[in-house]
């Protein structure tokens, strides 16, 4: 028993450091891929709504310090738990937006009215559940007040806490 117990601490501890993503990272993120979403949707709807450039670039300026706050937690995030660099990440996510927005009914005005109402709002992750692609959360979110992660340590029954 006390082998079968060892072994499984020594797998909880090489597991990837810390696997849960904090909430600062998360807003950090959900900013990036409603920034990104616009963005992809002022490419491919330019065609379509030739004022989509400006509904862009008005929700870029009205939140331009947060967008650029965002790139380092986006990037702690990823240096903790990938081998993704941010170039990668912004190329990955913005091609899963386009990938996806080519089954949503309505892409173009859907993203034109949430680009409108995220320029709007003081807060622009209000706009969330509206986009036309949906985000997904990465990882689990922390839990606050605990550490990201914990493993035994195999030493009678004692847990250390691994805060990475």
């Amino acid at each position: 028993m006390k082998s079968v117990l060892l072994a499984g601490a020594v797998v909880l501890s090489s597991m990837p450091a810390q696997a849960c993503i904090k909430q600062a990272e998360l807003k950090a993120d959900q900013l990036r891929f409603l920034e990104l979403q616009l963005k992809v949707a002022a490419l491919k709807c330019r065609f379509e709504n030739p004022r989509f450039a400006a509904l862009y670039n008005r929700f870029v300026g009205a939140h331009k310090g947060a967008i650029k706050a965002s790139r380092w937690p986006v990037e702690a995030y990823l240096a903790r738990q990938t081998r993704m660099n941010m170039d990668a990440y912004v190329t990955k996510t913005a091609n899963r937006i386009s990938l996806e927005s080519i089954d949503v009914d309505g892409f173009c005005a859907n993203a034109a009215v949430v680009a409108d109402m995220a320029a709007s709002y003081a807060d622009p992750l209000m706009v969330m559940d509206l986009l036309p692609v949906q985000y997904r959360t990465p990882r689990p979110v922390c839990k606050k007040g605990l550490p990201p992660t914990t493993a035994a340590t195999g030493g009678a029954g004692r847990i250390e806490t691994i805060d990475r």
